[in-house]
């Protein structure tokens, strides 16, 4: 049970110890405590949406070429780490509900047209799943988002402002993102700095870095009053916030 306000979320499972994007990381994440989980969302040649992050197979499976080059029972007799197959989105629905966990879904795509079907898709998907309320669609596209808005005004979404690299002011990247319709920004944290985390709080958007692993990584980004963490590490999250004053 979660005592505090800051939403733990699960990057891609508990990716640190797991193969990402899979069922097992994603199981582990749940038992070591987290409030949702962050998965990837690309779609296969059958028009199946897949979890997984990449646009080809080669880094995280034993396949080759382009996800959306394959059908869906193609991807799914793949190796995805540990025996691991790449989960088909209704998977990871119905194991978020098992678990009352939220799901943290990012739109990803080789080209504009591609992500804005995958957003489509999803919403489609969360639509017949009747799981809407418990899922945030997130992107580092601005027109993907519009699009999922445009189809369900109530969904939430968050924006990963682009480039992420320290060139962007703070107000430009919280413009950025009500641009795009967003009600929460998401970025590296290592880019995070407490000029943009209080640029969010005056903007009202809420703020979930992703990635800080390492204990120390987490108390100085839980100390720029976030809202949310996405970690890799949800068991090192889980015992630095036992100790964490707010």
């Amino acid at each position: 049970m979660n005592r505090h306000s800051i939403v733990r979320c699960a990057h891609r499972g508990a990716s640190a110890q797991n193969p990402e994007n899979t069922l097992l990381g994603f199981r582990r994440a749940i038992e070591q405590g987290v409030d949702a989980l962050e998965l990837d969302i690309r779609r296969t040649a059958d028009h199946e949406l897949v979890v997984i992050h990449d646009s080809t197979l080669e880094r995280t499976t034993n396949g080759h070429g382009n996800v959306a080059n394959h059908s869906f029972q193609e991807i799914r007799q793949l190796d995805a780490g540990q025996g691991e197959k790449v989960p088909h989105l209704g998977e990871i629905i119905q194991l978020a509900r098992e678990a009352q966990v939220r799901l943290c879904m990012e739109v990803k795509g080789a080209t504009e047209v591609e992500e804005l079907a995958i957003a489509e898709d999803i919403i489609r998907t969360l639509e017949a799943a009747n799981f809407l309320g418990q899922a945030i669609l997130t992107s580092f596209s601005s027109p993907a988002l519009l699009r999922a808005k445009a189809i369900q005004p109530e969904v939430s979404t968050m924006l990963d402002p682009s480039p992420q690299d320290g060139s962007l002011s703070p107000r430009q990247i919280c413009a950025q993102t009500l641009r795009a319709g967003a009600n929460c920004l998401s970025c590296d944290f290592r880019f995070l700095t407490p000029e943009i985390a209080a640029e969010c709080q005056l903007t009202g958007l809420a703020l979930w870095p992703w990635d800080p692993d390492d204990p120390n990584e987490i108390r100085q980004t839980l100390m720029l009053g976030v809202q949310g963490v996405m970690t890799n590490r949800p068991d090192v999250l889980n015992t630095v916030l036992h100790d964490f004053t707010f």
